[in-house]
């Protein structure tokens, strides 16, 4: 690099720094809007984000960049480092560059009402009031899509968005390929003899004490690696993490669900979004925009790694299992190991997601695909939403929802402004399956859950992947930290093989 490439650069990571920051002091805002805010305080918030949204869009298109981006398009000599956070700051330059400023405002600001007006659509089951709000969200993201599309379809403009390395052709036939193992899956548990009955996981609805449940998931999360001088734990309606800065990474959980292992799933998930995070935020990428997970399909991979690979295996609760019935005797009283596991891991249908088993989960993910690829690509207006579900949840899950909350009403994504983000979770499972398969060689991952020695799968997943953060593009990195690329039939192979297992 020559003193002029240097100059440039270093100015380059002054502005994306900037930018990060932007972003933090809006993840802030953002955890206050879901956790502690005034009823009253919803549309002066959305002017505070709007203001922020405006403020990150003026140094991501400023001339400036343009000029520093020109300035290091042809550098030598550069770390791997270096390039990639010319090519993430390149991105976001043309995205923001092809967007008026009021765009983006006008976006921000809709995103902030329409995610107010759905908390209480959600409580009053009031789809027709809450509609014109998600409806001027879906023309101002259309608009979006249209203006930073480059020839693509809007809806691929959105998976785009979120780097998901697929377009959507790519990921039906993908989730095709999913659904049939799903429902090859959900036909053996059906026929077997040891199918779970209401009455043989009854114990997991009983009433269980919410401070010892906090202690038994604060346990857990310390033995999965947490920092907890680093991160924190915050209770909300719809559970999420937030980086709010570079060494304070928040995550949330409910006690709402009446399956206890509901939050204690719900939490490890959330820790998986944590664990990364903090892994990313090291070195001197921390701080930057490559301080980061490198699209939200690898984020969701490490999620749901560690609530169904980890909390849902067998080799966990041999661990765990006795600690939690200490804590809960009474509830767990006669309670075989077998039939726990088989309770825990049962395969039913819940109309809500963030409810559903290990198996069935991924058809909620490809409703939710088709429909919002439907919405984008005009097939499919806003007003007629709530029926489409009940429909494509008729057909993948085999009923329909039992009230509209916990059907269209039920996800905060689509009036957060997140069109495009679902098939991340899906595509997440092909990847965590994909990783876990090649982990296991690399050391005896059943032995390490089964002592409960967690932090050793978090120390393996740092150094194989979380400590690039952004620097390399997803599929390039799952190849760098597996040594191979990706392969969807290690998820088939997984889901066939541990339920047969438990079931046959």
């Amino acid at each position: 690099m020559t003193q002029r490439e240097r100059k440039a650069f270093d100015a380059l990571e002054e502005l994306d720094r900037r930018s990060v920051l932007i972003g933090h002091i809006s993840a802030v805002l953002g955890y206050d809007f879901e956790t502690v805010m005034s009823k009253k305080g919803g549309d002066e918030r959305a002017s505070q984000m709007a203001f922020l949204s405006s403020m990150d869009h003026e140094i991501s298109s400023s001339e400036r960049m343009r000029e520093l981006l020109e300035e290091l398009s042809n550098m030598k000599d550069a770390t791997d480092e270096q390039k990639a956070l010319v090519r993430v700051r390149r991105k976001a330059y043309e995205r923001s560059a092809s967007l008026p400023q009021k765009l983006v405002e006008d976006l921000s600001s809709a995103s902030n009402s329409c995610q107010n007006q759905w908390f209480d659509a959600r409580k009053s089951g009031d789809f027709k009031s809450f509609a014109p709000y998600l409806e001027r969200l879906v023309e101002l993201t259309k608009e979006e899509a249209h203006l930073t599309s480059k020839g693509r379809s809007l809806y691929d403009t959105l998976l785009d968005k979120y780097d998901m390395g697929f377009d959507s052709a790519q990921i039906e036939t993908l989730f095709s390929g999913m659904e049939k193992t799903i429902k090859a899956v959900m036909d053996e548990v059906k026929g077997s003899s040891k199918t779970v009955s209401p009455k043989d996981e009854a114990f997991l609805y009983e009433h269980y004490d919410i401070e010892k449940q906090k202690q038994f998931s604060r346990q857990v999360l310390e033995d999965m690696g947490f920092e907890f001088d680093r991160g924190s734990i915050g209770e909300v309606a719809h559970p999420f993490t937030s980086t709010v800065g570079c060494d304070d990474i928040r995550i949330t959980t409910r006690f709402e669900d009446p399956n206890v292992t509901s939050q204690l799933l719900t939490i490890v998930h959330e820790g998986g979004h944590a664990i990364y995070e903090m892994g990313a935020n090291s070195g001197w990428i921390k701080g930057t925009s490559l301080g980061c997970g490198v699209n939200m399909a690898f984020h969701e991979s490490q999620s749901r790694l560690w609530e169904n690979l980890v909390a849902r295996s067998p080799e966990f609760w041999e661990h765990y299992l006795p600690i939690f019935c200490d804590m809960f005797p009474t509830q767990t009283k006669g309670v075989k190991f077998d039939a726990f596991m088989r309770a825990v891991n049962n395969v039913k249908i819940d109309d809500v997601r963030v409810n559903a088993d290990e198996v069935t989960y991924g058809l909620h993910i490809i409703l939710r695909f088709r429909l919002e690829k439907a919405l984008f690509d005009g097939d499919l207006k806003v007003g007629d939403l709530p029926q489409a579900w009940d429909e494509m949840s008729l057909k993948l899950l085999g009923k329909k929802p039992d009230n509209i909350q916990s059907g269209v009403l039920q996800d905060v994504h689509w009036p957060g402004g997140m069109f495009g983000y679902f098939p991340s979770y899906a595509l997440g499972n092909l990847i965590n399956a994909h990783l876990w398969h090649y982990m296991e060689k690399d050391f005896d991952v059943k032995d390490a859950v089964k002592q409960g020695n967690l932090v050793e799968i978090k120390e393996y997943l740092s150094k194989r992947y979380y400590r690039f953060g952004a620097v390399y593009p997803a599929n390039e990195l799952i190849e760098k930290g597996s040594g191979h690329a990706l392969d969807a039939s290690h998820f088939d192979r997984y889901l066939k093989d541990k339920y047969k297992a438990l079931f046959g």
